[in-house]
């Protein structure tokens, strides 16, 4: 059977797949509960007793907050000492070995007494993962980029957008407690006219505060219950070079369909030329007329709507999408006019309110900004935090780039040299809802940085928090000449007045990842944005199998890989290969086991299995940005292998398609396996070798889902799965009929393509 014309067939959830968790027995010590230990954790606790003497004594109903720090060893979550700090219990976290508590004078008083005498084992193993009890100082409290911008010109370019957070005690009345006390001393300072409350749903909460002096920022620093001291950052749009390109071979065809799917981009604009100006639906101008350029998010615009044929990429299923057009950010560029820039705080109102009209007529949404001074390192970023409430809270999917470097630092290919941080992904690229997109080359010269299917010299690179994996997906957006020029090196779009024109940036290669999308999405019979991500992963990571299987490394550059043009190809299967998605979910205390799963007939020989299995897993777990760097509440894991029954009748299982968690040497692993984990899109592959896997008793489907801490409702996922044989078989018919034969339940995942096959 020729191309890809097949189903994926949709394994649908029973009440048998359903298994308890068997509760794991026994407490791990990380050393010697000896009384020199007990006197440690006690001065410790008299020590931030004391530097909170003040505020006990003015109000003991005010809480304050200690930082735990834990030992490198017993960051697991398993590890948390909960039992201890009964009295004083935990509220958050910061690094992946910072624990956050709530502080009283009598919770001190009452966890030295229980150092001295433990009540149980927990109490006793939990004095051993302990390394240090502090109170939070004013050191913690000022962020990097604020110390940095202290010097009087830089600051008082930021002074009147201070941006002030405060703890949060997950307790009403503490934290009603807490906010009336920080007020009262803002203003002692002189400050209670220029506060302004900012607040998104339950957990984004800010106070913007205009100050006169680095002193009083200081002074904010000193007060309990300040959690973090930052600024309010200034988005614009990229400033870069474009250069006009003919394309004799384009020609704008109107008689192309128009999807139903309607994108919404949020950019300087999208310019009235004649070919898409008859596609924008709707529009909203946040922007005065003098500030505003349409360049960039015109040349975005027709990325989504005519980027394969002005590059040249061949589309078996080509359309054009509607559009609803924000015009939020000003211009930048000196040489096109008035330049300005968009405030964080006024981006999130613009978003918010873009959200409550247009969210449900459009459910994907384009943004290609990011600040260029700050990387993302071990914590999310505030707009990062934000666009995931956004998506949770309108249930759409938002694309954001990665960023370019800096122009001082290009890379070359393969990485020349120490690899620094100058080119990690910057905010907003760090949402963990949002799909991320970095660029790779789609032209090479003699004299280019990189050779075509590289990185792009410009495009940052992961890891985002906690070693999640930035960016997911990658796509062409340009390459860069030697002396620093892009000519004819780039990606092609139109510019404002409809031109052909070339440029370069991650900003283009994320319209180029939206596009396939919508085209999956707009494809679906049942519109599923969670499904529609873990489709366009999947493709990407099965398009990368020869990639990675060299260095999986490659992962912080590429993500998972580029996704395939065309949504047949995504949505279709060959006869040589299978795919199967489990869109189901799991509980608390609960797993899901699919036990005797077939393996196609014709993959096993000699006693052996063979064939080639890619897995990729998504879901979206809840997240808490007071937990730092735990952000991801939950972990879900998935296993596909081989069990056997041994002589006394247990079940002896063997996941056979491991998980990649390849990162450099410089990351300790226990930060790895204790962040990366939780990462909420995971990739598993095996491309089995000639010796095989011994043939056993059967293989099975394995999902498991574990919190962090407190009870959470039943967790939704997406798993798709791939098999394929290199010898070419029909290994789908022998699959489809396998799992028919175990009495599966299955459907067809319903598109387009099946529905026009039918009629």
């Amino acid at each position: 059977m020729e191309g890809k014309n097949l189903p994926i067939i949709v394994v649908m959830q029973k009440d048998s797949d359903i298994e308890r968790n068997i509760p794991r027995g026994g407490v791990k010590f990380f050393g010697d509960v000896t009384p020199e230990v007990q006197t440690k954790v006690c001065q410790d606790l008299e020590n931030v007793q004391n530097y909170y003497k003040d505020v006990f004594e003015e109000n003991d109903k005010v809480p304050a907050v200690g930082k735990v720090v834990v030992k490198e060893e017993a960051i697991a979550k398993s590890h948390k000492p909960r039992d201890l700090f009964r009295y004083c219990p935990i509220i958050g976290t910061e690094d992946l070995n910072e624990i956050y508590v709530k502080v009283t004078k009598k919770g001190i008083e009452n966890t030295i007494e229980l150092t001295k005498m433990p009540t149980s084992e927990k109490v006793k193993a939990n004095l051993t993962v302990v390394k240090e009890i502090l109170p939070i100082k004013t050191d913690d409290v000022i962020s990097k980029n604020l110390l940095i911008n202290k010097d009087e010109d830089d600051f008082s370019k930021i002074k009147k957008k201070i941006k002030i957070k405060l703890f949060d005690f997950d307790d009403p009345f503490d934290n009603e407690q807490i906010n009336n006390y920080v007020l009262s001393k803002l203003k002692d300072i002189g400050l209670e006219n220029s506060v302004k409350k900012i607040t998104y749903g339950e957990r984004i909460n800010y106070l913007k505060v205009e100050v006169q002096s680095y002193e009083q920022v200081e002074r904010i620093a000193s007060i309990n219950g300040v959690k973090n001291i930052d600024f309010f950052r200034d988005y614009s749009l990229p400033v870069g070079d474009v250069f006009s390109k003919s394309v004799p071979d384009w020609k704008y065809d109107s008689n192309v369909r128009t999807a139903e799917t309607v994108i919404g981009i949020i950019d300087g604009g999208i310019s009235d030329n004649k070919f898409l100006a008859s596609n924008v639906i709707a529009r909203e101008e946040y922007v005065d007329k003098a500030y505003q350029n349409r360049e960039h998010g015109t040349f975005i615009a027709s990325m989504i709507q005519f980027g394969n044929q002005l590059n040249g990429i061949n589309e078996n299923d080509a359309r054009l999408f509607n559009f609803i057009d924000i015009v939020a950010i000003p211009n930048s560029d000196e040489k096109y006019g008035p330049v300005d820039s968009i405030n964080e705080e006024e981006l999130m109102e613009i978003i918010e309110d873009t959200m409550e009209k247009y969210s449900e007529k459009a459910k994907i949404w384009n943004l290609s900004i990011g600040i260029k001074d700050r990387t993302c390192t071990d914590k999310m970023s505030d707009l990062g935090v934000f666009l995931d409430y956004i998506q949770d809270k309108y249930g759409v999917q938002i694309f954001v780039s990665s960023g370019n470097t800096k122009e001082d630092y290009l890379r070359e290919w393969p990485l020349k040299g120490v690899e620094t941080e100058e080119d990690r992904i910057v905010p907003p690229a760090d949402s963990l809802r949002a799909i991320t997109v970095g660029s790779i080359a789609n032209k090479e010269s003699d004299d280019t940085y990189v050779r075509m299917f590289q990185p792009s010299p410009f495009s940052r690179r992961g890891p985002g928090i906690s070693y999640n994996i930035k960016p997911d997906v990658v796509d062409f957006g340009g390459n860069v000449h030697m002396d620093g020029t892009t000519k004819n090196v780039g990606v092609i779009g139109l510019n404002s007045a409809g031109e052909c024109v070339e440029g370069v940036g991650t900003s283009y290669s994320t319209p180029r990842v939206l596009q396939k999308y919508a085209c999956v999405y707009d494809d679906m019979k049942d519109k599923d944005t969670l499904l529609t991500k873990a489709m366009i992963i999947h493709s990407a990571r099965m398009n990368s199998r020869d990639l990675f299987e060299k260095n999986q490394d490659l992962i912080k550059y590429y993500g998972f890989g580029m996704p395939s043009t065309n949504s047949s190809d995504i949505l279709q299967c060959s006869d040589d290969e299978v795919t199967l998605v489990f869109r189901q979910k799991v509980s608390q205390g609960f797993h899901l086991e699919m036990v005797d799963f077939p393996y196609p007939k014709s993959l096993i020989y000699n006693g052996k299995y063979h064939g080639e299995i890619g897995m990729t897993l998504v879901y979206n777990p809840i997240l808490d940005v007071n937990y730092g760097s735990e952000y991801c509440r939950v972990n879900i894991d998935a296993s596909f292998g081989t069990y056997k029954y041994g002589p006394d009748g247990k079940v002896e299982y063997k996941g056979q398609v491991p998980i990649e968690t390849s990162w450099d040497e410089k990351y300790e692993k226990s930060r790895v396996e204790n962040g990366f984990k939780w990462n909420p899109v995971k990739s598993y592959y095996r491309k089995i070798s000639n010796r095989g896997i011994n043939v056993e008793d059967g293989w099975k489907v394995r999902i498991d889902m574990s919190p962090r801490s407190g009870m959470v409702p039943p967790q939704e996922f997406v798993l798709i799965v791939t098999i394929k044989d290199p010898n070419k078989n029909d290994i789908y018919t022998e699959m489809v009929n396998g799992l028919r034969d175990r009495s599966y339940i299955l459907n067809n995942l319903e598109t387009r393509y099946q529905i026009r096959q039918r009629q």
